[in-house]
This record gives structure tokens, sequence and C-alpha cells, in this order.
């Protein structure tokens, strides 16, 4: 019963937090998006890839950086349900996290306000330590080997949660351990690719490119720290409205069993 109904809560959380993280990224992020794959459409790289495939083909598929209304479509309830998907599964995990600490603490602590440090948490493990050393990056630029960004990125957000762990429970001297675990990444370096992200383009179109970097962060951040934001109100307010109760039969269910 417990089980099923924190699955349910992360599931709910994760719909709202998913669709308001759409509405927003639709707004914030996808034109940057779409600007930058226009420019990288004109590159040559790209352009070598376009005959090649046109040479294989009849000619009617739109060439890259163009795309139909019916595709955008597409793509955009795609992309809404990668949102849902993604947050569901972050929702779970804080749903989670929140019922064990308020079942260790041994009192109501659950409520949206009380959420919300839970969700600044989990954006600062999952997006802003870890853009520290790897930023955002635009659609087309260059970038490291996926496997060794993704290992540096594991260690960030383990790292992260690990120290903010320890500096938020832990009481005494241990407790500032927490700030070495989170520098540990740092000196590990995350992994960058030599040349630049637009090594590869034309330096007209390189300089286009970097100049959308900047909107493309400040927008990634802005997009992110709402879902997150989000996600930490919705798990605290469903944790206090759906699972306490719960939580509480079960806890009179064992006295009346024992």
């Amino acid at each position: 019963m417990l089980f099923r109904r924190i699955v349910l809560c992360a599931l709910l959380v994760g719909v709202l937090a998913g669709l308001l993280t759409s509405a927003v990224q639709h707004w914030q992020v996808i034109p940057i998006i779409a600007a930058a794959e226009v420019l990288e459409g004109s590159g040559p790289a790209v352009e070598e890839m376009a005959a090649a495939s046109h040479a294989h083909a009849d000619g009617d598929a739109p060439a890259h950086g163009q795309t139909e209304p019916a595709s955008d479509t597409g793509r955009h309830l795609w992309t809404a349900l990668a949102n849902v998907l993604t947050a569901t599964g972050f929702g779970l995990v804080l749903v989670a996290a929140i019922t064990s600490w308020e079942h260790v603490r041994g009192r109501a602590l659950a409520s949206a306000r009380s959420g919300l440090p839970w969700g600044a948490a989990g954006w600062l493990c999952v997006f802003a330590l870890p853009a520290l050393g790897l930023p955002p990056e635009l659609p087309g630029s260059g970038a490291a080997p996926l496997a060794d960004r993704q290992a540096w990125w594991l260690l960030v957000a383990g790292s992260g949660a690990a120290g903010l762990a320890l500096l938020a429970f832990v009481r005494g001297p241990l407790r500032w351990a927490g700030l070495a675990v989170l520098a540990l990444p740092f000196a590990v370096g995350a992994p960058h690719l030599a040349g630049g992200p637009f090594a590869g383009y034309d330096a007209d179109i390189a300089t286009q490119m970097q100049a959308l970097t900047g909107p493309f962060a400040l927008a990634t951040t802005i997009v992110t720290a709402v879902q997150w934001l989000a996600l930490g109100t919705l798990s605290g307010w469903a944790v206090g409205r759906w699972v306490r109760p719960a939580l509480a039969r079960s806890y009179a269910w064992d006295s009346y069993g024992g």
C-alpha cells in the first residue's frame, strides 16, 4: 500500500512538473535550439552529409536544419513525453527521500515549503555542479567522448549528493568533509575536446554559434531550476497529503500485528 502510494505520487509529480518544464522549455530553449540548427545546417561537414544523403535518396527529404510543421509537432510531443518520464523518475527519488526523512525524524515535516530545499539540492547535484565543468552543450557543438562526459557527470552528481548530505545531516567536524567531497570531481577535472566546440565550422558561423552559447546556458539554467523547484515543491506536498496517511496506517498495522 505504501509503495503503491509513493509510486502514484511520483507519477503525479512527474506529469505536473514535466508539463511545466515543457512549457518553459518551449518559451526559453526551443528558439535557441532552432537558431543553432539553422547554423549547424550550413556547416561544411553537414553539407557533405546532406549531399551524400541526397545521392542515395530521391531528394524529397527536407534538408538538415529544416523541419516541416508535422515533424515540429511530433518533436514537441516527444520532448514533452521525455520531460514527463524524466520528471517522474526524479520525482520517485524525491518522494522516497522525503518520506524517509520524515520517517527518520519521527514527525510531520513534509510540505510544499519543506520540499523546496530538496528540489534545490537536486538541481545542484544534477545540473548546477556538473555545469561548472561541462556547460550545457549547444546542438551542433563538438564535445569530449560521451562515455567520458557521462562518467564525470556521475561522479559530480554522486559527490554532490554525498557532500550535501554530510553538510545537511551530519553533526560535528565530520560534516565539513562534505566540502572535500563536493570538490573531488573538480580536482579530477572534466573532459574537454581539444580545439574548442566549434572548430569544424567556418569562422563566421563559429562566431554566431559562440554567441548563442551564453543565452542557451542561461535558458537551460532557468528551465532546469523550474523543473527541480517544481519537483521539490510538489513532492513535499504529495508526501504530506497522500504518503503520510499511508505511512501512519502502516505503523498502526504493525503495532496491531505486534
